[in-house]
Parts: structure tokens; sequence; C-alpha cells
């Protein structure tokens, strides 16, 4: 049973409540179903209206694709779960720390491998004035890492870089480049065309006006494509650098629902081992999702933003259907308020908060 469909007014007034410039919400049904509504403007300011087929920026909502990618080659028998990170890199031996030895590419995926949470700033402003194969900039700074001892090994601590090495994983293993790699693998295949990593062109996002204590506040400006300040550098993509339409989207989404699936694609045991967090009972996060069940009828979640957009997808109690809500304004707040506004909506609660 569908539910409640959505409600262009409703969604509007949202839209004004928040002060956001752009509002995307879309229902994610397992027998295929999507429906979706689009509000508000490309740019705060500007009336050029957002579209239906705008591409938007998920942020880390890509890191449970770049887990996919892993399970599908898995499946395909060109990887293995519980492999460890000193054998999927041995061509950085002897430069890789002994301590490595027996951790995994599971635990990488889990944010309990003990790596940094983040590229240093140097690293990071370095990265963003790169012009050298993204390959090359991965290995670099998975180098920097393996050089030393894990830091507090098998606790979590969610970690973008530790997603830049999963990518450098699927690079060493297939040959080609992560983004290739995302392609070739994993959309085409779910009949993704809308894709590409950066900012999108048409919706432009919104930092907030200023930042206290790593908190983005105030409605802030535009910001251009074309400055490479506007996204993280691409040598994150595989922790989260990807834009693409929501019924795109909608195609990956569905895969996590029961009976939701593209045949052949991901076994249910992948998509199990994608969803739980393994032996970590009450642990924060799986592969890309995390337990959501604070949030009355909701299952599993994820959440993603460059602090310049925030994207929000949640599956219900039985997993039958999924609540996507995007924006393109990188707010602290607007984590919450997407989140209670996708349960609001699984719900058949439309107005939202």
């Amino acid at each position: 049973m569908r539910g409640a469909r959505l409600d262009h007014g409703a969604v509007k007034r949202v839209r004004r409540r928040w002060g956001v410039p752009a509002l995307g919400v879309g229902l994610v049904h397992a027998d295929g179903g999507f429906e979706s509504l689009v509000v508000g403007d490309r740019r705060r300011g500007s009336s050029d209206l957002a579209k239906p087929d705008d591409p938007w920026h998920i942020g880390s909502c890509a890191k449970s694709m770049t887990a996919a990618v892993y399970a599908r080659l898995v499946e395909r028998g060109d990887a293995a779960w519980g492999a460890s990170l000193a054998e999927l890199f041995s061509d950085l031996a002897p430069r890789v720390d002994s301590a490595w030895a027996g951790v995994t590419i599971d635990e990488l995926f889990r944010h309990r491998a003990g790596f940094p949470a983040n590229l240093d700033e140097a690293a990071f402003l370095a990265a963003l004035a790169d012009s050298r194969p993204l390959e090359i900039q991965r290995t670099e700074a998975v180098a920097r890492v393996l050089a030393a001892p894990p830091q507090a090994l098998g606790r979590f601590r969610y970690s973008n870089l530790g997603y830049i090495a999963a990518g450098a994983a699927i690079e060493r293993i297939l040959g080609v480049p992560f983004e290739r790699a995302m392609v070739e693998v994993l959309l085409e295949p779910l009949g993704i065309t809308s894709h590409g990593f950066g900012p999108p062109v048409g919706l432009w996002g919104h930092r907030g006006r200023f930042t206290l204590a790593g908190t983005g506040l105030g409605r802030g400006v535009a910001l251009d494509p074309n400055d490479p300040t506007s996204d993280n550098p691409l040598i994150m993509a595989p922790a989260g650098c990807l834009h693409l339409t929501m019924a795109d989207w909608s195609r990956f989404v569905r895969l996590f629902l029961v009976g939701g699936g593209v045949p052949a694609l991901l076994s249910t045991d992948s998509v199990d081992r994608l969803l739980f967090a393994g032996e970590h009972a009450g642990a924060p996060q799986g592969m890309g999702w995390a337990p959501a069940q604070a949030l009355d009828g909701v299952s599993f979640g994820q959440q993603g933003s460059n602090t310049a957009w925030v994207a929000t997808a949640l599956l219900d109690g039985e997993r039958r259907r999924a609540a996507m809500v995007l924006v393109n304004d990188g707010r602290t707040t607007m984590l919450r308020r997407t989140a209670i506004y996708a349960a609001d909506l699984l719900r058949g609660e439309p107005v939202g908060n």
C-alpha cells in the first residue's frame, strides 16, 4: 500500500519555512513506483526555477554506492570480504606498517579500520589544486596513512579518508580509475545516466553565511560550480562527490527495499551486509547506511552534505518504501530537518516540520 501522495502545496510551505533555495522530495516504492516534487529556485535570489530533472549533490550518501561497487566485485569473484588492507595495497610494501596486517576492507567500510577522519588541512588544500591523475593522488594519501600504525583500531570513527582508501583498493582490483569503476560496475547496470562528479551546473549549492564551531549558520550566497572550492576535491569521490537526478538516485535506493532489487545486481546477502553493522551490535553504521530507529517508522537511513547541499534517504520499518529529501543549502540545521521530514513522509504526514 503506497499511502498518501506528495502534496505540492505542503512541499512549497516547507521550502518557505526553511528558507532554502530549492527543495526536492521523493517517495520510492519497492514495486518500482517513484513520485517526486521539486520546488524553489536553482540559486538563492534568482528566478531560475529548479526542475524535476536537475541533478543534486548527494554528498556522503555516495559512500553506500562505493561499498556497493565492492559488493558487486565480490559477487563477480574479483574481490573478497575479509581481505586485508596489507593484501589490497601490497604494491605499497614495505612502506606499510606491520600493524595493518590484520585490518580488513570490511572494517574500512564500517569506519573501524583506524583511519583518520579526513585529509589534513594542507593535504585538502593541495588536492583542490592538484591536476595529477586521481589514482596517483589517492595512492599517496593512502600510503601516508599506512606508513604509521592504525589509530584506535576497532573503534568507530567516521572517516572520509577511509573511503578514499576503499576507492583506491577498487582501482587496484580493476586497474581503472574509481570513477570509471563506479559507472561501469554500478551506475550503468542500474540505468543511471545523469551522474557526474563534483558540483552540478544547474542547481547551485549554498553554504551557511558563517561557521561557528563547525556549524554552518545563516543563509549564504550561491556557489559557482566553476569555482573548485564549491565542492570537496575529487580525490574524495569515493567518499562523496557524486551528483545525479532524484529519479536516478531512487534506482539505487530501491535496491535496499524488500523486493525492490534489480535481479542479479546485488544479492540479499550483499544488501544485508551493506545495511547491517555485522558483529557490532548497536554500531552507528553499516556500510554507508545507519540504523535509524530513533525516528518512528524508520529502519535505516543515510545523509550526505558537502556543506553546500544536504541529502537524506530513509527506509521505512518494513523496507517497502523509502523517502528522499534534498536541499541545495548546507546549513547544519538541514540535516535534522530533512531527516524528520523524510520520516514524516514515510508515515503519510506530508506537511513536515
